[in-house]
């Protein structure tokens, strides 16, 4: 059977009348000039997504007022912006070895146009297309001095392709890989391919939802990181529930391999004190800081 539609009919509200329903539904405003100065440069729209976990269908809670919400909101952009600059560097990392790798195994940085590398032709026709289309579409200096330069191959080299090509279309590159291949690449982070791929293809996703500004406070993903490590498996969540716990768990084992200096850990102890957070809402154990310090202290007894 059908589902029977509705026709969407909400007008546009003006800022004012947005404060009057945000009112009406129970919210305390401190300040109006405030609340529609946020409405204004950040949209009701985008600002709902934290509104409904202090609603009930649409109704606020009691004594809920927009400070409330005002506080979530600045933690959880803050530390968008933390881990955006720890996953930039994996991402660097993980690309440079992905391409390192595999042209200093073959002699030549156009590996990837070899179908023998790959695990069958249909990926591999897929990974052409991919980097075919991204070269087509790039304005980047070195692309153009490649096709200006060069007629033969037809497309430039990996070291040039990896500055174009997404994160995540650099974890699928190497997905697609043959095993032993994978495992050449992800061995220069001690780990076996099959964690290494699924922990880069989480903080891929990871990276997606920083830059795009989604909420990463409370949120519930829908995927997950391999966690049956025999080393690190006691350290992640126990919990059926994917949050954002999880991925910082694997984001501080690749950081222990790559930065292993790094303190991005006191800056997010900081900056859940700031804004009083209860990390519960993000997956985090009582033991948070044990398990985090514990994977710093293994990494640097190698």
């Amino acid at each position: 059977m059908n589902e029977v539609k509705l026709k969407y009919s909400k007008p546009p509200l003006t800022l004012n009348e947005q404060i009057i329903l945000l009112k009406t539904r129970g919210l305390i405003v401190e300040n109006d000039n405030e609340l529609k100065y946020y409405l204004k440069n950040i949209s009701y729209y985008h600002l709902s997504i934290y509104f409904k976990h202090f609603q009930d269908a649409d109704k606020f809670y009691n004594g809920v007022s927009f400070n409330d919400i005002l506080r979530i909101y600045k933690f959880d952009n803050k530390l968008r912006f933390l881990l955006l600059e720890l996953l930039e560097r994996i991402e660097k990392s993980f690309k440079c070895r992905m391409a390192y790798e595999l042209s200093i195994e073959c002699g030549t940085g156009h590996w990837y146009l070899n179908k023998s590398f790959f695990v069958d032709v249909n990926r591999h026709s897929e990974i052409l297309k991919i980097i075919s289309d991204e070269v087509a579409k790039s304005g980047e200096i070195s692309i153009s001095h490649y096709k200006e330069t060069y007629s033969e191959p037809p497309l430039p080299p990996i070291w040039n392709i990896i500055e174009i090509l997404s994160f995540g279309q650099c974890v699928k590159i190497c997905k697609s890989l043959k095993r032993e291949y994978r495992n050449k690449i992800s061995r220069t982070f001690g780990e076996d391919e099959k964690f290494i791929l699924s922990w880069m293809h989480c903080l891929s996703a990871l990276r997606n939802n920083c830059a795009h500004h989604s909420r990463l406070w409370n949120k519930v993903f829908n995927f997950t990181p391999n966690k049956s490590h025999n080393k690190y498996q006691a350290y992640f969540s126990t919990k059926n529930e994917i949050r954002l716990f999880d991925f910082l768990i694997v984001l501080q084992i690749i950081l222990s391999k790559i930065n292993p200096t790094s303190s991005w850990l006191s800056r997010l102890k900081d900056n859940i004190s700031e804004f009083t957070i209860d990390t519960r809402s993000m997956g985090f154990p009582d033991d948070w800081e044990t398990k985090f310090n514990k994977i710093i202290a293994d990494s640097q007894s190698l």
